[in-house]
């Protein structure tokens, strides 16, 4: 087991422990702990079944990166580590064709279950390492707690609120940390025009947020938003002007209920 599927199994437990009490916890909380009891460290039966996507792509000979990266993915969340799911998916591979896995099938497995331990271990803290935007949990619960103070004053948060989202422009050929430090740019420059108290978040792998007042300047917020981004990555990655990917920058409403705000935020964090 790794390193990281032992923090998740110990985070996981100590959590159930917290809100277990006299009863033993949730039954979620009780199945999760009889699954990974009675799993030995690579359990045949549940590769098997995990794998099954890709071994049916492979024998009707289409394309394989989308089951490796929904496997990847699934096998992060439950914990495996990346050594275990390559394993699983270099057997798949040789039942059905007897050769190697492809390293288009490999790369996808690896960068899915990479990007689902990272949510993860972000998920765990109140703020990014990397970029010092506040986690989505965090905007989650400031959220809650603005529509309650909207309850007690009697005035929608649709009409006192909203969110500036920023997505960080696509780069042909871009890796993992070109993306990343996009992410570190677009948290300066929210920085640069949000400093007095607004929460600043990340939502997802490529796209940052604040929660700001709904005022008259907001567009023209927004617009030095976009202006400073657009300005610092210019200067740092392409001169052509007529080449450089524009980013998306814009205000997204506030619903009427929290329920459709967490919705909301599910949504933009895809």
């Amino acid at each position: 087991m790794s390193l990281l599927g032992e923090l998740k199994r110990r985070f996981d437990d100590l959590r159930g422990d917290r809100t277990s009490g006299a009863s033993g916890g949730t039954p979620e909380a009780r199945d999760r702990t009889v699954r990974r009891a009675a799993a030995t460290p690579v359990d045949v039966t549940v590769q098997r079944n995990a794998f099954q996507a890709v071994v049916e792509a492979l024998q009707d000979e289409t394309d394989v990166v989308p089951a490796s990266t929904e496997i990847g993915r699934r096998l992060a969340d439950d914990g495996v580590p990346l050594p275990e799911a390559l394993d699983g998916l270099h057997a798949a591979y040789n039942a059905v064709h007897g050769i190697e896995p492809a390293f288009d099938a490999v790369r996808a497995l690896s960068q899915s279950w990479s990007e689902s331990s990272l949510t993860y271990l972000h998920s765990l803290s109140c703020e990014d390492p990397l970029t010092g935007l506040a986690s989505l949990a965090h905007l989650r619960s400031r959220l809650n707690e603005t529509y309650r103070e909207s309850e007690l004053v009697g005035t929608p948060v649709s009409n006192t609120h909203a969110l500036v989202v920023v997505e960080a422009p696509p780069q042909l050929g871009g890796t993992n940390v070109d993306r990343e430090l996009r992410l570190v740019d677009i948290a300066e420059c929210l920085r640069i025009v949000y400093c007095g108290g607004e929460v600043l978040a990340r939502i997802g792998l490529t796209r940052g947020a604040a929660l700001v007042a709904r005022t008259d300047s907001l567009p023209e917020q927004v617009e030095t938003v976009r202006a400073l981004i657009t300005a610092w990555r210019r200067e740092d990655d392409d001169p052509d002007l007529d080449d450089y990917p524009v980013p998306r920058v814009w205000i997204e409403g506030l619903p009427p209920s929290v329920e459709w705000a967490g919705r909301l935020l599910d949504e933009l964090a895809r």
